[in-house]
């Protein structure tokens, strides 16, 4: 029986929507699909190449979002992170999903940091430097993404028995005040990107 690769990806993501990135081996999307296991071996040599494949079909909507050319470039990476955050928090172990990914077959996480550095080294960085700063933007939006994933419900209040008085008032605030995971994120995207028009070249 042939395998339809996009068939095989959009199986593997219901299998991780259902019961987590940690219980998905080839050997039961094999099973899910009804085929041999070595089958899948022609088209997901490891369990990483088909995480990069999965990777890929979670950002592609994301990729064709981005802003259209000429947003000012701030607004651009604001928007783009913003994005990328989303569609990640969008999936079970999204954010999982996509860290290591390799960028040849997660091709759409590679025209995101492509589409990222281009932005960067418009703004005016030398494009090495562009590069570079494409890299901290991506591995910051993956690496958030990862301990918003990883956190307790926000809906609840912080545990007042924290040690830590400052910081227990501090998330008390936040949560009276109504934060969102998406308005924290937003915060912090913003300190970002402070920081790259701070070092910008003149």
């Amino acid at each position: 029986m042939p395998i339809d690769v996009r068939d095989a990806v959009r199986t593997a993501l219901a299998l991780v929507e259902a019961d987590g990135l940690d219980k998905l081996t080839l050997r039961r999307l094999a099973t899910e699909l009804g085929v041999k296991a070595p089958a899948l071996y022609w088209h997901f040599s490891s369990k990483r190449t088909l995480l990069d494949h999965l990777a890929d079909a979670v950002v592609a909507p994301v990729v064709t979002g981005l802003p259209p050319e000429g947003t000012p470039w701030l607004k651009w990476l604001e928007a783009a992170g913003l994005a990328l955050h989303s569609a990640l928090l969008g999936h079970r172990d999204g954010p999982r999903i996509a860290l290591g990914a390799d960028l040849r077959v997660a091709r759409a996480l590679g025209e995101f940091a492509e589409r990222t550095v281009g932005v960067l080294h418009h703004a005016g960085f030398p494009l090495a430097d562009a590069t570079r700063a494409a890299g901290v933007f991506v591995h910051f939006v993956l690496g958030r993404a990862v301990e918003d994933q990883a956190w307790p419900d926000r809906a609840e209040a912080p545990d007042p028995a924290i040690p830590f008085p400052l910081l227990a008032r501090g998330l008390a605030e936040r949560h009276a005040a109504g934060a969102t995971v998406t308005d924290d994120f937003r915060y912090a995207l913003g300190i970002m990107l402070a920081g790259l028009d701070a070092t910008r070249p003149a």
